[in-house]
């Protein structure tokens, strides 16, 4: 007789199977603790699906009474445990990539303190294909801190550069501060050759076939369908950051995918929502992300010191 020794319960009153899963996870086992817990939440949530659509129907008035509708009830989270078991709907393995099942550590992010947990929905856009830049280069351990002492010095440093180059492209220059801002942590995780030195990348723009200058190859972060993986890419590395702000200019003005980006106008949200609708990173939020910099006290902050 075959024993079946999962730790997700095989019914869905039975408690055993959450007292096993914690357990095991007490006994270092947190891969597969993570996998069935991923799978109790699951059940969970179409248990609530279900008893949503439950209570949005009229019900059957021939037969409805206080015994079916708890035998409906029972049914129903039987239903949701056998669903979530067979994983069809692939929910569990979303939320075992999110909590970290999908990392070669089976852990938590811990290279990057600062980024929150975020559930991304799957399936953010499927017309994205081969992506020219990605905006998380900056979570690697190979990143080096840069001599920006602060959000102020990083924003007194590049402003000249992100004028001129803001001025190519017809917007706010703190919409180029702001981007770049988001990409190296206000200037503290700056992408770095192995010796040390700074590429002066300040857009995460990556090295394909179209470019022929230095290179940086560090970790970064991409979504694919929704979800995060983390990947090894090659960045383009520039001897200055006027450079960088040239080829970034040089870069979206090559390119027809941007051709909406730099058609809009002066207007900050429309460009930089062209832009991530162009491709130019994977992040869902990115534009979002970098909208809230330039509205955020950090930023205010440190042009007012400029100005005076």
């Amino acid at each position: 007789m075959t024993v079946n020794t999962s730790t997700s319960s095989a019914v869905f009153n039975d408690l055993g199977g959450l007292a096993n899963l914690k357990a095991r996870s007490n006994r270092g086992d947190e891969a597969g603790a993570l996998k069935e817990t991923a799978k109790q939440f699951e059940a969970i949530f179409l248990n609530m699906m279900l008893k949503q659509m439950r209570e949005s129907s009229f019900g059957d008035p021939l037969f409805d009474s206080d015994a079916g509708d708890s035998y409906r009830a029972m049914f129903d989270q039987q239903l949701a445990l056998n669903l979530s078991e067979s994983g069809s709907l692939g929910i569990a393995r979303l939320i075992e990539n999110q909590l970290g099942g999908g990392l070669s550590s089976r852990a938590m992010d811990t290279e990057n303190p600062f980024k929150p947990f975020r559930f991304v929905a799957p399936k953010i856009n499927n017309n994205i294909q081969n992506l020219d830049s990605q905006p998380s280069a900056k979570i690697s351990t190979e990143i080096k801190k840069n001599e920006f002492k602060s959000a102020d010095d990083f924003v007194a440093s590049i402003w000249p550069y992100a004028e001129k180059a803001a001025k190519e492209l017809g917007i706010p220059t703190e919409t180029l501060v702001s981007q770049a801002a988001l990409e190296t942590g206000w200037g503290k995780y700056l992408m770095s050759s192995t010796d040390g030195k700074p590429s002066n990348n300040l857009f995460g723009i990556k090295a394909d076939n179209r470019w022929g200058g230095k290179v940086v190859s560090v970790k970064t972060t991409e979504y694919r369908d929704g979800v995060v993986q983390k990947e090894r890419a090659n960045f383009r590395s520039y001897e200055s950051l006027q450079q960088g702000f040239d080829d970034y200019v040089a870069f979206l003005k090559s390119s027809p995918r941007y051709s909406e980006a730099l058609n809009s106008r002066g207007n900050a949200v429309e460009y930089l929502n062209n832009l991530q609708r162009g491709g130019y990173a994977t992040d869902p939020a990115y534009a979002n992300k970098i909208q809230g910099i330039m509205q955020g006290e950090t930023l205010l902050s440190a042009k007012s010191k400029l100005d005076s």
